[in-house]
């Protein structure tokens, strides 16, 4: 008779695969300091450097909506909106900054928050779970007020980031868009992209929103529109919305797939997608109407002030709509379930912050 094999050790015994179980966890905060109570094998496992970001790196394209923040006097302060035991502690987040600076929020993506320092013409890249900070001179063909702009990176990237900044200027009595982009691979940034502008206009406050390849921000002034910056072809363009200067309105990933608006005007809010005709045409057509009041079952004094658009979380899709109240509402475009927040902060954009965070790590 030959000699028998070794039994194969049980799964939860095999570190290997005990680790990919282990990877499979949602990405909420508590999740990591659960597993560690299970034992000391799991708790080495799980505190882990490397076991972190592979786990963080995973759930990338899911986090969870940790909170927003808003730019406060003397930084920028963070409003949780999950429920205990996955509540981060505002303080956790908060950052303090130097009065004696002009700041402004740009926008969250990927872990990363965008902070522009327009007195000292830079940006800074900050990473609230771990701290790090960035700081980045402006291009050199950027003025100083008004930037906008995002920060991303790139999928299962960890270490490395991009920044798009773009700013509406005029030129020799012209309007134009510039836009850059900054590697932090190659510490630099790249070519100068411009576009000419027809009419007076300016980018909204709220963050970008990316759909594809492309950043979107929100055009306002004499026509409301949509700027597009498409990262791959490094190109800008224009875009018209099917909505007027009424209407509240954020870019979005359409339901489906593809290019998507919402906009809200008066108690409605319209969900909208950019389709391509049979001769090649790009046009919107109009998908839901949600009836705000009913849904929130808002009582007639609370219908004298309609709720708008201040914020939108991409992966979570949930919009953040205000009021004259001061109150916040949460709103999740599929299920239409929602939320309801007082004292988030008196910013008058919020930035949502979605990221896979551990609790106590």
């Amino acid at each position: 008779m030959g000699e028998m094999s070794p039994a194969a050790a049980p799964p939860l015994e095999d570190e290997n695969l005990l680790s990919e179980i282990l990877l499979c966890l949602p990405p909420l905060p508590s999740s990591l300091p659960r597993a560690s109570a299970v034992c000391k094998r799991w708790r080495l496992l799980v505190s882990d450097p490397g076991f972190v970001r592979r786990f963080r790196r995973r759930h990338r394209r899911s986090p969870p909506l940790l909170g927003c923040f808003v730019l406060d006097r003397g930084g920028v302060s963070f409003t949780p909106t999950m429920d205990s035991p996955d509540r981060v502690p505002a303080r956790r987040f908060s950052l303090q900054l130097d009065e004696g600076n002009r700041f402004c929020l740009l926008g969250c993506r990927n872990g990363l928050v965008l902070i522009s320092n327009n007195s000292r013409k830079q940006v800074l890249v900050w990473d609230p779970v771990t701290g790090d900070q960035h700081h980045i001179s402006f291009p050199p063909w950027f003025d100083t007020y008004p930037i906008h702009g995002a920060v991303l990176r790139a999928a299962g990237e960890v270490d490395h980031f991009q920044v798009v900044l773009v700013q509406v200027i005029w030129d020799e009595e012209h309007l134009r868009v510039l836009a850059c982009v900054y590697s932090s691979e190659t510490g630099g940034w790249g070519n100068l992209i411009l576009i000419p502008i027809p009419s007076s206009v300016y980018c909204a406050g709220m963050s970008a929103v990316l759909v594809g390849n492309s950043f979107y921000w929100r055009l306002a002034g004499c026509f409301c529109a949509i700027l597009e910056f498409n990262l791959e072809r490094q190109s800008l363009s224009v875009i018209q919305v099917p909505v007027g200067e009424e209407s509240s309105f954020t870019v979005m990933q359409a339901e489906g797939g593809g290019l998507g608006l919402l906009s809200v005007s008066g108690f409605t809010a319209q969900l909208w997608k950019r389709k391509v005709d049979c001769d090649g045409l790009s046009l919107w057509g109009m998908g839901r109407t949600i009836e705000l009041d009913k849904l929130l079952s808002l009582n007639p004094e609370k219908k004298r002030v309609p709720p708008r658009i201040h914020g939108l979380a991409e992966y979570n899709n949930v919009v953040f709509l205000t009021r004259g109240d001061e109150s916040v509402i949460m709103l999740q475009l599929e299920s239409l379930q929602f939320k309801k927040f007082h004292g988030i902060g008196k910013g008058f954009y919020h930035h949502q912050f979605e990221s896979v965070y551990s609790a106590g790590t």
